[in-house]
Parts: structure tokens; C-alpha cells; sequence
């Protein structure tokens, strides 16, 4: 899914994990310190936006998507349909 950095920052990410050793576990939900890094990982794949000026017109207003020079998407996940 494309997202800006600052949409992705406020996603879950399900490869944080957070471990406690008094605990004597990890877990990967506790709070937003397991949010998606955004750039600051490196799995972020960003998009060169003036590849899709003329699509971000049109397909990516009707589906709400804001592109922007921070651009971009969780390599994770694969290449999203609509790169």
C-alpha cells in the first residue's frame, strides 16, 4: 500500500518486536514504539513521484492515495499493484 512517511509512521509494523528480559519475553504490540520506521528502515521503498504525475491525477486521487516527495512503501509486503 503506498503511504507518505508520516501515514506509515502511525502503522504497526509486525516485525518490531520489544523484549523485556525481567519479563522474560517479547512482545510486538505494546505501544507506537512498534510503528512502521518509514525511511528509517531499510526495507522503505520510496516512489520518484514525477514517474506517476500523470496517474496522480487520476488513479491515485479516486483511491484517497496523497503523493508527495515522501512517497513510498514497505518493501516487505512486495511491490504494490499500482507502482
Amino acid at each position: 500500500m503506498i503511504r507518505t512517511e508520516q501515514d506509515a509512521r502511525e502503522m504497526w509494523c509486525p516485525f518490531t518486536r520489544i523484549g523485556d528480559i525481567n519479563l522474560g519475553g517479547v512482545a510486538n504490540r505494546p505501544d507506537a514504539s512498534t510503528n512502521c520506521l518509514a525511511s528509517g528502515c531499510l526495507m522503505w521503498r520510496k516512489i520518484e513521484t514525477t514517474a506517476f504525475k500523470l496517474r496522480a491525477d487520476t488513479e491515485f486521487k479516486k483511491a484517497g492515495v496523497r503523493l508527495s516527495s515522501d512517497t513510498g512503501y514497505c518493501g516487505l509486503a512486495g511491490k504494490p499493484n499500482d507502482c
